[in-house]
């Protein structure tokens, strides 16, 4: 009897790594398995990077992770010295008891009000959209949770 094929569940396309790896004069053939081994391992990297680039956005009190948080975590951690040269044109994060307008008076406040939005059912909406009604922790990405266990 013929063996099947097992079907790999990757989350990012192993064709395109194979594709990038064979970028490289010096690698001829590519086994199979290769780029799916990599793209679990690219997906450990990067839950393991925006976990803790997480817990530094949170320990900000922060609602939205931004480059600078991204760079805190990577300069934090000694496990992510090699992507240091990469965030070094990004600007530091501000400190605790600074604030980012000089004299403690907040700028003029930019971006839409608070359920303005045909999501929020504004104009146009028909209704609270289904997917805006679980919480931080709920949030899914392609199906499946962004931190599973937490």
């Amino acid at each position: 009897m013929p063996s099947k094929k097992k079907k790999y569940n990757a989350r990012f396309p192993p064709a395109r790594i194979k594709k990038i790896m064979q970028t490289d004069e010096e690698i001829g053939k590519v086994a199979a398995a290769v780029p799916v081994i990599i793209s679990r391992a690219l997906e450990l990297f990067l839950e393991s990077l925006l976990r803790k680039a997480c817990h530094v956005t949170q320990s900000r009190n922060a609602k939205t992770m931004t480059t600078s948080h991204l760079k805190q975590c990577i300069e934090l951690e000694q496990q992510f010295d090699f992507l240091k040269d990469l965030v070094a044109t990004v600007p530091d994060m501000q400190g605790e008891g600074e604030e980012p307008h000089g004299d403690g008076e907040r700028g003029p406040r930019r971006g839409r009000r608070p359920g303005a939005g045909r999501k929020n059912g504004g104009p146009g909406g028909k209704g609270k959209d289904p997917k805006q009604s679980g919480t931080d922790t709920e949030q899914e990405v392609g199906g499946t949770p962004i931190f599973p266990g937490e």
